[in-house]
């Protein structure tokens, strides 16, 4: 089922360009004709066929690339919160410390 593309576009968006390279796939049309119907260049269809080929093929991977990505930046972003809370618990600690050795200001344990 192909979707069917109006003769006059004016702004290839990334849904048109899908339906068209799926109608060379397809075998409905052919570069050079969809270059001539909509007075484009074939190289930049080929270019449109190459691309959506080679994220076709990423998506095929067992662990695509920008699966990947995403989970590589969800990682650095945890171990920055976990940094982040590691210090707060050093300070916190070393508050309660503090108190410890000097409830009063004197330097020194009041010992009633």
């Amino acid at each position: 089922m192909s979707e069917e593309l109006p003769e006059d576009i004016k702004r290839w968006t990334s849904k048109r360009r899908t339906a068209l390279v799926l109608q060379i796939i397809r075998g409905e049309t052919t570069v050079n004709e969809a270059a001539r119907q909509y007075d484009l260049k074939p190289s930049e269809i080929e270019q449109w066929y190459e691309t959506f080929l080679d994220a076709g093929e990423n998506g095929l991977k067992s662990r695509p690339k920008e699966e990947i990505e995403r989970k590589d930046a969800q990682i650095a972003k945890l171990q920055q919160k976990i940094c982040e809370l590691v210090m707060d618990i050093d300070i916190i600690k070393e508050v309660h410390h503090m108190a410890k050795l000097d409830p009063f200001g004197s330097g020194w344990r009041s010992e009633d």
